[in-house]
């Protein structure tokens, strides 16, 4: 079970990468449509992050997992709040953008570190 809602997670976060890399090629107000769906992507991930908390003791992992999930959570949860910030007509800036793409990079760098970490984890929990 902890397995299955790890891979969903990853898979809604690399769709979020996707879908935001997509936005940018088109320009942030052209592509209305791939904007709601990027913005909901991100929703339920954080939905998915929040519900499998616990999933992670399963888990015969390094001590250093849950630093590398603090920091995935807080990069993810400040890339999510410079993202909604950046809707606001009044309040777009090249600020907020570049905020939501430096919280976007520490926590793509973090989760793949956490990757890492699970896949160490579930490989010396098999042998």
């Amino acid at each position: 079970m902890a397995e299955n809602g790890l891979r969903v997670i990853g898979s809604l976060f690399v769709a979020i990468l996707v879908s935001g890399f997509c936005l940018s090629a088109a320009g942030r107000f052209l592509n209305v449509p791939l904007a709601i769906v990027h913005k909901l992507l991100a929703l339920l991930c954080l939905i998915f992050l929040i519900r499998s908390a616990g999933a992670l003791r399963a888990f015969h992992a390094p001590p250093a997992l849950p630093a590398a999930i603090i920091v995935f959570s807080v990069a993810f949860l400040a890339a999510f709040a410079t993202g909604a910030v950046e809707t606001i007509p009044a309040c777009a800036s090249s600020l907020w953008l570049n905020l939501h793409r430096v919280a976007a990079g520490v926590a793509v760098i973090a989760c793949a570190v956490a990757a890492r970490f699970i896949a160490i984890g579930i490989r010396s929990s098999v042998h």
